[in-house]
């Protein structure tokens, strides 16, 4: 089991690699096997196509994204300040990713299901931090659409983005203004 562990996650590392440098379209089974040091057939027995490749390389980002915000969040102070760390791990990973392979954007596309479940649990984050703030009486808004703007409202920031440091900026500002409305009185 040890050693199907070890080569499943060789192969996602590859993929990720490969889809990463030439997009979804561009990627062939046998570019990620070539990448894993596999045959093609031993590729085949972890992931029967290039989608299901593709779906657990989106996965695996999803789960490394979600521990490594919800490790940090214990340890800080305020909404605003937990609503920073999860859209910045969050958010800026794009844009630094893009920043070095401009092929990368198929692993945002939200044509890919497995992109939407990306979105879909972020929302869940973000929807779970300002649960107590939105339904305050003075707010009266649904924690899950309020996430859903912020979330989408990300996505629209990496487009305007001149730069990994413009993103982090404009999150900053996106992310206090979401925040402060929140807790304003």
């Amino acid at each position: 089991m040890g050693e199907k562990r070890s080569k499943e996650l060789i192969a996602i590392e590859s993929a990720t690699d490969v889809f990463s440098r030439f997009g979804y379209a561009r990627t062939t089974m046998g570019d990620i096997a070539a990448k894993a040091g596999m045959s093609r057939p031993a590729l085949y027995l972890l992931f029967p196509d290039k989608q299901a490749a593709f779906d657990r390389v989106i996965a695996e980002m999803d789960r490394r994204t979600l521990s490594e915000i919800a490790a940090v969040l214990p340890t800080l102070k305020g909404l605003e300040a937990k609503l920073l760390h999860a859209c910045v791990v969050w958010g800026v990973h794009g844009v630094e990713l893009a920043a070095v392979h401009p092929d990368s954007a198929d692993l945002f596309d939200l044509r890919f299901p497995a992109v939407q479940r990306v979105y879909a649990n972020f929302q869940k984050v973000i929807a779970e931090l300002i649960a107590d703030a939105a339904r305050r009486p003075r707010v009266g808004l649904d924690p899950a659409e309020m996430a859903r703007v912020l979330v989408y409202g990300l996505r629209g920031l990496r487009e305007g983005a001149s730069g990994v440091e413009d993103m982090r900026r404009m999150i900053a500002v996106h992310v206090a203004t979401f925040a402060r409305a929140l807790q304003a009185d």
